[in-house]
């Protein structure tokens, strides 16, 4: 655990994970999804660390990003017909290189085993959230899996976090959100729930580090430790 901030001593009741860079390896489906977008239009590909810098706010805001760093300003109606290129080679190819990080899933599973509600929020669209999920963690009983939807608040807004809670029947408080960018600690702040995150995603180390209070962890082992002293 980093020095970064100081974990306080409540007993968590209920866990919820982000996926993609927490759970899940996915950049490189991700990255092969936004290079299928960018060559329709005549535009170069993304290496891996390029994608890392435009994930995590939605595959959408991914693909602006992308043609932003391409120095491209495109019409909305452009990058609509390139996002449903997108799309449609990500939903059939979601899983191709995508896996689960080491130890993620012994991690899991001891959970499960504990009896203890684990849940994945993210900001994948739903349906693609839901394949991951169930192709890489067939045997994990998740409390509840949520992606974006249009009729529901994409992070870093506080609603997941409160839905999950309410669901729960738990004091938000009582909740460990479990991240890797920005984005994920924003949304545990607006919550006011528990957080830690991880340095082996899609953000370096010296980003997260460098967040207020930030919880910052380097190892599933870490990652565990952590959450035994949150129980």
């Amino acid at each position: 655990m980093s020095d970064n901030g100081i974990m306080q001593k409540k007993t968590v009741q209920a866990i919820l994970f982000d996926l993609d860079g927490t759970l899940v390896d996915t950049i490189e489906d991700i990255q092969n999804a936004l290079n299928r977008a960018l060559e329709l239009e005549g535009l170069s590909p993304l290496d891996a660390q390029m994608t890392q810098k435009v994930v995590g706010r939605g595959l959408r805001n991914a693909l602006m990003g992308a043609v932003e760093l391409k120095g491209k300003n495109l019409p909305s109606d452009q990058i609509d017909r390139m996002y449903a290129a997108m799309m449609e080679y990500y939903r059939e190819n979601p899983c191709v290189k995508s896996k689960p990080y080491e130890g993620i899933l012994p991690l899991l599973e001891g959970l499960d085993r504990q009896e203890i509600p684990i849940a994945v929020f993210s900001n994948k669209e739903d349906g693609l959230t839901g394949k991951v999920v169930r192709t890489l963690f067939p045997h994990i009983r998740f409390a509840w899996v949520r992606g974006m939807r249009n009729d529901f608040p994409r992070k870093p807004d506080r609603a997941g976090i409160l839905y999950f809670a309410n669901k729960e029947q738990l004091p938000v408080e009582n909740l460990l959100y479990v991240g890797d960018s920005e984005v994920d600690y924003q949304t545990a702040v607006n919550a006011g729930c528990q957080h830690i995150l991880v340095s082996w995603g899609f953000r370096p180390r010296e980003d997260l580090a460098m967040l207020s209070a930030s919880n910052l962890v380097d190892s599933v082992e870490e990652l565990q430790e952590a959450i035994n002293d949150l129980q």
